[in-house]
């Protein structure tokens, strides 16, 4: 096998289809509450942050409990997204 192809391999494990979701997911609820309630651009970094931070807190929550509302693959849709929202508000009122 080439050296080219066993790099592509590689490269193209780093991100899993959940992981990559996972920050699809959280990346539109952070887009979301900053549409809402944010104010300055670099608001929304900090926000897709507590957005990613709260979502897997939420998803290992879920696991944890084991509770399984609404999955896709072995993402808790509605554990993460309160998750999320938990973040963003807790960024928002921390003013971070």
């Amino acid at each position: 096998m080439a050296e080219s192809s066993r790099q592509d391999i590689r490269m193209g494990s780093l991100l899993s289809p959940p992981l990559a979701f996972l920050f699809l997911l959280a990346s539109i609820n952070a887009i979301l509450f900053h549409l809402l309630w944010g104010k300055r651009t670099r608001e929304l970094v900090l926000f897709w942050v507590a957005a990613v931070i709260g979502f897997t807190v939420g998803q290992l929550g879920a696991e944890a409990l084991g509770l399984s509302f609404l999955t896709i693959g072995p993402l808790h849709l509605i554990e993460g997204t309160i998750g999320s929202w938990m973040g963003l508000y807790i960024a928002k009122r921390l003013k971070v």
